[in-house]
């Protein structure tokens, strides 16, 4: 919740606070449980096969190097990837941070938000997840993918933008005085 406090600013009001789909969180497991059995079977191997001591400690030593990298690469930091990674919808602008080593970073008022759409397929359906889409006018749209419940979080952003008070009429443009060719004093 620290991060939430750092970035929303006071008197603002926090409406939705999330992070990516639960099933961003499928590989990351999947490839723990199989590397597991994978650096199970490796050390079988390496007990039957290899006779002498120091030869197998120091092929021991390998295998769990390599399986700690291979685990961390492809099992945690996707794990801590997803747990850093935020989604907020506040009174007054659409916030998505997500982690990583390069961040691109979404803050988005919602006065320059002019429409609101989201998008999932039978299988986003299914799991409970779409993308949210938000347009910026004469600017590309912004696309949040994996985000769960997208049609609670469309709704509230959807909400929130009917709860703007209305743009001010523009101003009426002042004419410019008129330059006239000639000499001065005749007109």
């Amino acid at each position: 919740m620290g991060f939430v406090r750092s970035v929303v600013a006071p008197g603002e009001a926090l409406i939705v606070h999330t992070h990516p789909h639960w099933r961003q969180l499928v590989r990351p497991s999947l490839v723990g449980i199989v590397l597991a059995g994978l650096a199970g079977i490796a050390g079988g191997f390496v007990e039957v096969q290899v006779p002498n001591p120091s030869d197998r400690g120091t092929v021991w030593a390998m295998l769990a190097v390599l399986s700690l990298l291979v685990a961390l690469r492809f099992a945690v930091w996707p794990a801590i990837r997803w747990a850093r990674t935020d989604l907020l919808v506040t009174d007054e602008r659409v916030l998505f941070r997500p982690a990583g080593s390069t961040r691109r970073c979404v803050d988005v008022p919602l006065r320059r938000i002019s429409a609101v759409r989201f998008r999932h397929t039978l299988s986003d359906r299914a799991m409970g997840t779409g993308t949210l889409i938000l347009e910026l006018g004469h600017l590309p749209p912004v696309e949040i993918e994996d985000v769960p419940e997208v049609a609670r979080v469309h709704a509230a952003v959807y909400e929130e933008l009917l709860r703007l008070p209305p743009p001010p009429p523009p101003t009426p443009a002042v004419q410019a005085a008129r330059f006239r060719w000639g000499l001065p004093g005749r007109r």
